[in-house]
């Protein structure tokens, strides 16, 4: 056509999110061949370690959107228009004669002194991050500030290669030995969900750790059902080994991953903006 057709769509947004992706994963999976075909040209091993991501389920539904509720109401009222009319003799209701109740109208409805469970909790308003009874609206994930280290990761360990332990065996020897044995998961995979690798910069590094040439971090999902972790018992690797704890949804892992006043992401943080 002579004259482009004018639409209300933004060509120059189109595939936005996918490449904006992209730009990050290639890069990163780029970096971890190079990083891998380097060690395998000196000859060194890796420490393999495994992240147990401990992810509590949402327990209520999201907020829903502006527009999505002016949808279900346009909706509700068009419904009553594809309706079918019979005749009166039949008793049956009208559909011009039924009413759209809205979101306080239908909470009405509810017995004589039945009150709906509040969607915010008194954790939310305290800022108390150290209990599962917040941000009910999102998956939230355990996560914790070792006392050696600022940086906010979820629980690790280093997998025992030489007893062929696997990934999910030691995702919960980690979750067993950070928050106890009072945790009840359900295991879904045997397979990782992601794989972080890092090389150790200095030779004093390489040294503490054997002579490795870096470590790579698999990342494996479970899901919390049930239990509280230790944080009095004799052997509580929170209380001793933790400046901080606490279970945190995926934007605030971010913002803690990123660091920094200018909250700019680093790989860390786009990793678990993509992962979790």
């Amino acid at each position: 056509r002579a004259v482009k057709e004018k639409t209300r769509r933004d060509s120059d947004k189109k595939n936005h999110m996918r490449n904006q992706f992209r730009s990050w994963f290639d890069e990163m999976t780029n970096k971890q061949f190079f990083l891998d075909r380097e060690a395998r040209r000196q000859g060194l091993d890796w420490d393999i370690k495994v992240a147990a991501m401990i992810e509590r389920l949402p327990i209520v539904t999201p907020d829903k959107n502006n527009w999505e509720l002016e949808y279900m109401d346009l909706k509700a009222e068009l419904n009553r228009y594809d309706g079918i009319a019979y005749p009166k003799e039949f008793g049956l209701v009208d559909p011009f004669e039924q009413k759209v109740l809205t979101h306080e109208e239908l909470l009405e409805l509810l017995p004589e002194g039945f009150t709906p469970a509040p969607r915010e909790t008194e954790d939310d308003e305290s800022g108390n991050i150290q209990t599962t009874n917040r941000k009910l609206k999102t998956r939230v994930y355990l996560s914790l500030c070792s006392i050696d280290s600022s940086d906010w990761t979820l629980p690790t360990v280093n997998l025992n290669t030489d007893q062929n332990e696997t990934f999910l065996e030691g995702a919960k020897r980690a979750t067993k030995e950070i928050a106890g044995d009072d945790l009840e998961l359900r295991c879904l995979s045997n397979c990782p969900m992601g794989v972080i690798v890092r090389e150790y910069e200095t030779e004093k590094e390489r040294a503490d750790n054997k002579g490795a040439f870096g470590e790579k971090t698999f990342f494996m999902r479970v899901q919390y059902e049930d239990g509280d972790v230790d944080t009095v018992g004799e052997k509580s690797y929170l209380r001793d080994k933790a400046n901080d704890w606490g279970w945190l949804s995926r934007e605030e892992m971010v913002e803690k991953a990123s660091g920094g006043d200018d909250g700019k992401e680093n790989d860390l943080a786009l990793f678990y903006k993509y992962m979790l």
